[in-house]
C-alpha cells in the first residue's frame, strides 16, 4: 500500500455509505513527529467524538486534560503510592464504579502493560482527512452497524474477536487494540458517557488498520456488506419439505 496514495481516505466514504453512518470513522495514529499540538487541554474521549464530526486533534502529555488518560495512554507513570491510593479512592468511593478496592485491582490486573508514551502524540482525525496511515480506525456507531462490522471479522477467518470491555474508554479502545492487535469494543465508560454527552444508541468499535482493507475487499462477498443471501436449490427443497404438512399425519 502506498502512503502517497492514501487509500484509507477512500475507505471512509465507503463505510459511511454502507453503514449509513452519521459521522466519520476516526483515524488514530501514534507518532513521535506530530503536528503542532492543540494549546487547549483536550480529553481523548471527547476528541474521538469531535474527530468523528470533523475536528482533528493532536494529543500529547502537555495538552491532555484527563488524569486517568495520562496513565492509561502512557503519558505518565503513577510512582507515588499516595497518588495511586488517592486515585483508587476516587474511582471506588467517588465515581462509585467498583464495589470494592479488590474489584478495582482485579480489573486492573487484566490490563495490558502500557509503554512509555511520554514523548509520543496521538493524532485523531476523520479518516477521509488523515494525512498519515492510521494505526487504528474507530467507528462511533449504533448496534446494527456494530453487528455488521463484527460480522465481517468472523467472515474473514471464522475467529471470534477477543473483546474486552468494562475498562476506561481510552484504555480499551486505543491502547488495547494497539498493543494486542485485536479489535475491541467500548460502550464508553459511564463517567465518560455522561461527561461527553454520548448519544444513547452509540458505542465505539476499534480496528487495527491492517484489518480494514480486508473488510473493504469483503463487502461484495459478505451479507453484512452488499452480498445477497441465497438459498442453494437443495437447501430450499429441504426447507420446503419441512414446512409442507405431511399427508395423513396423525397428531
Amino acid at each position: 500500500m502506498s502512503e502517497n496514495k492514501k487509500e484509507w481516505r477512500e475507505y471512509s466514504q465507503t463505510f459511511k455509505q454502507l453503514l449509513c453512518l452519521d459521522s466519520s470513522p476516526v483515524a488514530v495514529t501514534l507518532t513521535k513527529n506530530p503536528q503542532t499540538p492543540s494549546q487547549k487541554k483536550v480529553r481523548i474521549c471527547r476528541a474521538i467524538l469531535d474527530a468523528s464530526k470533523g475536528t482533528a486533534t493532536c494529543l500529547g502529555a502537555e495538552n491532555n486534560a484527563c488524569f486517568g488518560a495520562s496513565w492509561h495512554l502512557g503519558f505518565h507513570k503513577i510512582k507515588d503510592p499516595k497518588v495511586s491510593g488517592m486515585v483508587k479512592k476516587f474511582v471506588v468511593e467517588g465515581e462509585k464504579l467498583f464495589s470494592s478496592y479488590e474489584a478495582l485491582d482485579n480489573l486492573m490486573s487484566q490490563f495490558v502493560d502500557v509503554p512509555d508514551n511520554s514523548d509520543s502524540f496521538f493524532l485523531l482525525s476523520p479518516l477521509e482527512n488523515s494525512e498519515h496511515k492510521p494505526d487504528l480506525v474507530l467507528f462511533v456507531v449504533n448496534a446494527e452497524a456494530a453487528c455488521r462490522l463484527l460480522t465481517f471479522l468472523t467472515f474473514l477467518e471464522g475467529k471470534m474477536p477477543k473483546i474486552k470491555i468494562g475498562g476506561p474508554t481510552c484504555r480499551m479502545i486505543i491502547m488495547e487494540p494497539l498493543l494486542t492487535g485485536e479489535p475491541n469494543i467500548s460502550f464508553y465508560d459511564y463517567t465518560a458517557r455522561k461527561m461527553c454527552n454520548v448519544e444513547k444508541d452509540k458505542l465505539i468499535i476499534s480496528f487495527p488498520y491492517n484489518i480494514i482493507p480486508r473488510i473493504i475487499d469483503s463487502i461484495d462477498k459478505c451479507s453484512a456488506g452488499t452480498a445477497k443471501i441465497e438459498f442453494p436449490p437443495e437447501f430450499r427443497e429441504f426447507l420446503q419439505k419441512r414446512l409442507t404438512p405431511a399427508k395423513n399425519k396423525t397428531i
